[in-house]
């Protein structure tokens, strides 16, 4: 054997003997973790959760013995219940996928009601959105730790050094959730922290999207009073860093989801934003209604082997007062725009009646006879100044052939006339005016409380929150649409027989027939603007014009016997 061959053998061998206890392990690349993956947790970290856990009073909940990969670990979904409320979670960012209003109908009045539906985004509520700079922590499974029919408990540990705990709990005979989550520092550094919790997502869509559904928040402003804040689907994105968020979330007509804090101090910011057709965030205006509310939590310090405690209380059900009174501060969702005062007496008045009569139309009927009783006087005046205004006509002329080249004292000489005789020529619009503030207040009242969804009158009138569409035709009329809606027919024809019952301006005075012409044209109009509005609102207004032109016979047949002396 030669040198070179030699030297060859001995450079191999060695080689050999150094391969598997040195060489391999230097030249085998460590792989690494999947997202999310963690070391096992040690028995002296499994005693400080057992700790942790004890402190709030789950020394019954154990984590796992180690901590598996997020590949390892698979998605499961639980429900928990009540006698109101039925939720799908969702171990998937330990999120609330779905939630069924036990007592309440879809708005087709078929299915039980799904205020938040499954299978929309991935993007759900109560899933901590970020957190230590990952920006997909909605997507991280969690472990389940412990689970019965109205509590779950998930678990989840954090490479950094961070364990996370979201217990969920579901009192009976409430529509909201409990929930706490536990951040413990297991490092012995301290560590800073910020994260953001979704709190509503693609709330369901009942009626308009650009007019009937918002983002919101409650912003403390001192004194027990709370701001609502609230933004339509079509200014989004928003992002709100008021001082004082007590709560944020989402609500349509009639239901509204909402999160809110123990505390404001830990809120830093309410984001919303829409959503795309895939359910994808996007920073534009929601053009179908779809969008995204999160709270964002200021920085937080936890000390080395210490844990900070959220509470939070999760609202999912209806806008309704006696639901919303149980909850500090929620009933500012309730508001009815500039009339609200007036609003909330109409609608007082017309649960005391329903308490009476279980029918909200029969209330509306009642309602409007007060208001016409209420009226009559002055409508009385009105109509009896008009006819006066009639049978003052031939001094009238005889003022306007005797100044007719001083148009200033013919006009200070017919002041004079009417003062003297109780006549107003502008007296005809001043019950209309009058009731004009009760109409606006009773559309907002009919259009956005909870008690006139779904409510039934009569016949084909089965929810008077919406328009009484007796059929859908195979043509479309301009400005009207393809809804046969009969109230607002009844209503028209109602409005040009009252036409008949009011005394007629003088031929003479341009200003009262100006006045009277401009009156005619209301049946027309009102029945433009009231044929897609909801039937209780036509209803109201049908009835007060049957009730006007009974007072109008009335009323005429009483100034017959009034004489100009």
């Amino acid at each position: 054997m030669d040198k070179k061959a030699l030297i060859a053998m001995i450079i191999c061998g060695v080689i050999m003997l150094l391969y598997y206890p040195f060489i391999l392990p230097l030249l085998s690349k460590k792989p690494e973790s999947p997202q999310g993956a963690v070391e096992p947790i040690s028995e002296k970290t499994q005693e400080q959760e057992k700790k942790v856990i004890g402190k709030l009073g789950q020394s019954a909940i154990m984590p796992g013995e180690s901590i598996k990969p997020q590949t390892e670990i698979p998605r499961k979904e639980i429900i928990i219940e009540n006698e109101l409320v039925k939720m799908v979670w969702t171990n998937e960012g330990a999120a609330l996928k779905s939630v069924k209003l036990k007592r309440f109908k879809d708005p087709e009045a078929k299915e039980t009601l799904e205020l938040l539906k499954e299978d929309t985004t991935e993007y759900r509520p109560l899933a901590i959105d970020t957190i230590l700079g990952k920006s997909d922590f909605r997507e991280w499974r969690y472990t389940i730790a412990e689970h019965s029919k109205d509590k779950i408990v998930f678990t989840c540990s954090l490479e950094e050094g961070i364990n996370i705990m979201k217990t969920i709990s579901l009192p009976p005979e409430k529509y909201h959730v409990n929930m706490d989550v536990v951040l413990e520092n297991k490092t012995d550094d301290e560590v800073s922290l910020a994260y953001s919790v979704i709190a509503s997502s693609m709330i369901m869509h009942e009626g308009e999207p650009s007019t009937d559904m918002a983002a919101v928040a409650g912003v403390d402003m001192g004194n027990k009073r709370i701001k609502l804040v609230s933004t339509s689907p079509k200014n989004l994105p928003l992002k709100n860093e008021s001082v004082g968020i007590s709560w944020a979330g989402s609500m349509n007509k009639y239901f509204a989801t909402i999160l809110k804090p123990a505390s404001s101090d830990w809120v830093g910011a309410v984001n919303a934003q829409a959503f795309d057709a895939q359910g994808i965030p996007i920073n534009e205006k929601a053009e179908h209604g779809d969008f995204m509310v999160s709270i964002q939590t200021n920085k937080l310090r936890i000390l080395p082997h210490d844990m900070v405690k959220h509470s939070y209380l999760y609202f999912v059900g209806p806008k309704k007062e006696e639901i919303l009174k149980h909850y500090e501060t929620l009933d500012a969702l309730l508001t009815y725009g500039w009339l609200n005062a007036i609003s909330k007496a109409l609608l007082a008045f017309l649960n005391a009646v329903h308490r009476v009569l279980p029918n909200y139309g029969l209330s509306i009927i009642v309602l409007t006879i007060l208001i016409k009783m209420i009226l009559f006087p002055l409508t009385k005046k009105s109509q009896v100044s008009m006819f006066r205004m009639q049978q003052l006509q031939p001094m009238i002329n005889q003022l306007k052939e005797k100044y007719k080249h001083d148009k200033q004292r013919m006009g200070k000489e017919q002041m004079l006339l009417f003062k003297k005789y109780g006549a107003n020529p502008m007296s005809g619009c001043l019950p209309m005016v009058l009731q004009l503030p009760v109409f606006f207040a009773l559309f907002r009242t009919l259009q956005l409380s909870f008690e006139m969804r779904q409510a039934p009158f009569v016949l084909w009138i089965n929810d008077l929150s919406r328009p009484d569409t007796l059929m859908t035709l195979p043509f479309t009329i301009p400005f009207i649409g393809n809804a046969l809606n009969i109230l607002p027919l009844v209503m028209t024809g109602a409005s040009f027989v009252q036409m008949k019952t009011t005394p007629k301006a003088p031929a003479a005075d341009p200003q009262a027939q100006a006045q009277q012409k401009m009156m005619s044209f209301m049946p027309i109009m009102f029945a433009f603007i009231l044929y897609n509005m909801p039937s209780g609102l036509t209803l109201y207004w049908t009835v007060s014009t049957v009730f006007s032109i009974i007072e109008g016979i009335i009323i005429r047949k009483s100034i017959k016997k009034i004489k100009i002396k």
